[in-house]
């Protein structure tokens, strides 16, 4: 309920938490944010306070996310953070990493009376504007529908999950299943081509009998229309692509099975990247 949250504090304005900041945005509720790239903090002028460090965030919010890179990134956002944080605030983690790095952090911020719950997001929507995240929940569910208003500005859809840690178990297989469609695409098409077969008419049946996803179509789409931008921004999905699957490694070896095609992806999808994007 709006009543219950005075302020939001938001840390990591990339590509998917400016996004999500962007929507936050939109809430009658005061919002703080902070990216260590002052650039990144720009569009937020006069929409939301700009921090000058990661505690200023956390400074009297009722609810903080943060969505940056990867597991070192998170806990370098929570060294400041959870002292700045008042008893009785919520920590939101978008980021994807592993689950025992949510719970290690919520044993932390439960000394200080702060709750912690993944909060993972993915994709629904490509838009710049709106909702466009499906976001997963793990933790105290009293607690998710408590900062149901946070979640639902950027969300399209919410579900919980379970215990903390679930919601970012899931977001890593889903992970797993969208790089391997990526992956499964790009060679494809790459095969389509050597054989003669027409990239148009073979994307028409991928589309129509539902194997072609929309991340797989978008990476095909970005190869057929390269330029240096692409290029670069392709060598930063790979690097992505190689850490999501190494979470998708140490989930299944945690879990005491195997997942020899994420291990396989992840060991090639930088050489693969690379060769399709240099052209």
């Amino acid at each position: 309920m709006t009543n219950d949250i005075k302020k939001i504090g938001f840390i990591g304005l990339g590509s998917m938490g400016g996004a999500q900041a962007r929507e936050l945005a939109k809430l009658p509720i005061p919002l703080t944010v902070y990216d260590v790239m002052p650039k990144a903090m720009e569009p937020f002028a006069g929409t939301a306070t700009l921090a000058r460090s990661m505690a200023e965030v956390g400074e009297d919010a009722d609810v903080v996310g943060i969505c940056v890179q990867d597991d070192n990134q998170v806990l370098q956002c929570v060294d400041p953070l959870l002292p700045a944080m008042k008893p009785g605030s919520v920590l939101l983690i978008h980021s994807t990493v592993k689950p025992a790095t949510i719970i290690a952090i919520a044993e932390r911020a439960a000394a200080s009376g702060i709750t912690v719950l993944d909060a993972s997001v993915s994709r629904t929507e490509m838009t710049k504007d709106g909702p466009f995240v499906f976001c997963m929940t793990g933790g105290d569910e009293a607690v998710a529908k408590r900062v149901q208003i946070v979640l639902d500005a950027f969300s399209t859809n919410t579900l919980h999950v379970g215990p903390l840690g679930s919601a970012m178990a899931l977001k890593i297989c889903n992970n797993l299943a969208s790089w391997s469609a990526i992956m499964l695409g790009l060679e494809t098409v790459s095969l389509a081509e050597a054989a003669g077969v027409p990239l148009d008419k073979l994307l028409t049946v991928m589309k129509r009998n539902g194997v072609l996803t929309p991340p797989a179509q978008s990476f095909i789409a970005a190869r057929a229309n390269q330029n240096a931008d692409v290029q670069a921004m392709m060598k930063t999905q790979a690097g992505i692509g190689e850490k999501d699957l190494s979470l998708a490694e140490a989930l299944a070896s945690g879990a005491h099975t195997q997942a020899p095609i994420a291990s396989f992806i992840r060991q090639t999808i930088k050489q693969k990247i690379t060769a399709v994007f240099s052209k």
